[in-house]
């Protein structure tokens, strides 16, 4: 599938738009451990959400949601990795295509959508996501382009891997980790299955918070499982920002927030799935990621606030 070319954020530098794909490097990685007759593209997009149909605020939003499905069925693809058995390696390999559909869908809304307050939101987004991409890159002792470089300045040398946080890799000791993601995977892209309101902001927000928790679900995986300290500095950091996101999106189109939400900035608050942010829970069914593995429709048709 081609990856389709988003129209660029309103006010970003141009820095930051120069990093909006993953890089070379890392897709060579995703390339490489691609599983043979893994997930279908053509698959994931006929499960996508509908298109929208003939009234004017739907046909309006069409732009906003064919760029949404194309950037989901892409993230799919190249999460769709072979596992190596080094946890924090294959944890990259799959959050960094993560966060990049992530700023593909915040990049929609800064194409589309009207709210001033996701417009923020979602320019927070694709600054943080671009700079974690790059952090995270840095942990792994990859070399990082000119644009990640800068992104990260003088912090990219502390980040760089601990001798002592390796391990051999080991297939048997990751599958817990392979099981939480893949059933982290498997209900977000289940809960983005939204039916198309008109109203772009509150769509964004109904596939957003989704995928916020899914990132949030991998991060903690790789806080239980992983070994590498700089990545699990990392992965923290991402759990606190998509909890306080989450609930500053629902916020922006007057969602109430969960009872548990006392503050957008209180790290400790649970996890939109119930799961503590610091503490999560183990109690995930593992599921494989696979052709089955894919956006389908809801046998309701949900409103933006379901989620």
């Amino acid at each position: 599938m081609k990856t389709m070319i988003l129209a660029p954020p309103r006010v970003l530098p141009p820095a930051l738009l120069r990093a909006t794909k993953p890089c070379a490097s890392a897709r060579g990685i995703f390339s490489s451990l691609l599983v043979a007759g893994s997930l279908s593209l053509a698959a994931v997009a006929a499960a996508l959400p509908a298109r929208a149909d003939s009234s004017p605020s739907l046909t309006e939003e069409r732009p906003f949601i064919d760029e949404n499905n194309a950037a989901m069925a892409k993230m799919m693809d190249d999460m769709t990795i072979k596992p190596t058995g080094d946890i924090d390696r294959d944890f990259v390999a799959m959050m960094v295509p993560h966060h990049q559909g992530a700023i593909d869908m915040a990049e929609a809304e800064l194409s589309y959508g009207h709210n001033q307050q996701l417009l923020r939101i979602a320019q927070e987004i694709v600054a943080e996501e671009l700079q974690e991409i790059a952090a995270m890159r840095a942990a792994l002792g990859d070399k990082l382009t000119p644009s990640e470089a800068a992104l990260l300045g003088n912090s990219a040398s502390a980040l760089a891997p601990a001798r002592a946080d390796r391990r051999q890799p080991s297939l048997e000791a990751e599958k817990p980790f392979l099981a939480e993601d893949d059933a982290a995977m498997t209900k977000m892209m289940n809960d983005m299955a939204v039916k198309p309101t008109g109203d772009v902001d509150r769509d964004f927000v109904a596939m957003m918070v989704p995928h916020h928790q899914g990132a949030i679900d991998m991060a903690q995986a790789e806080l239980r499982y992983g070994h590498d300290a700089g990545l699990k500095r990392i992965a923290q950091e991402i759990v606190v920002d998509q909890i306080e996101q989450i609930s500053l999106m629902r916020l922006a189109v007057g969602e109430p927030l969960p009872p548990s939400v006392s503050s957008p900035t209180n790290p400790t608050v649970p996890s939109q799935t119930g799961g503590q942010a610091g503490s999560p829970t183990r109690e995930q069914p593992p599921m494989k990621m696979d052709g089955a593995m894919r956006m389908s429709p809801r046998p309701s048709e949900p409103q933006a606030g379901d989620l």
